[in-house]
Parts: C-alpha cells; structure tokens; sequence
C-alpha cells in the first residue's frame, strides 16, 4: 500500500482544526507555534492534493 492511500482527509482536517486551535492561544510559544504552522502547510497540501484527485476522479467517472 502507498503512502498516497494511507493518507486519511478527515484526519488530517481533524489535526488542521486541532492545530488552528492551538495556533490561537495566546500563549503559545514561538518554537511551537512555527512547528505547528510547519505542520498544519503540510497537511493543508496533502489534502490539497488528494481533493484534487477525487476531482480528477469524478470528472472522468461523469464523462
């Protein structure tokens, strides 16, 4: 099995909404808050990209 088909959209837009949520504290450090932010472009681009597919996808299966 791929990484591609390992990857799971809803956890990773679970983890985004955990991350924007710890992003918004007040108090959270700087060394933490770039580690998130590094984390959360990640993950933003993964879904991104598996979106898009499941366009791709759709748009083949509607021709």
């Amino acid at each position: 099995m791929s990484k591609k088909e390992d990857f799971n959209v809803d956890e990773a837009l679970d983890r985004l909404e955990e991350i924007n949520k710890k992003l918004s504290d007040k108090d959270i450090a700087l060394d933490e808050s770039l580690e998130l932010y590094k984390e959360g472009t990640i993950l933003a681009a993964k879904c991104k990209e598996h979106l898009d597919g499941v366009e791709k996808t759709l748009k083949t299966l509607n021709a």
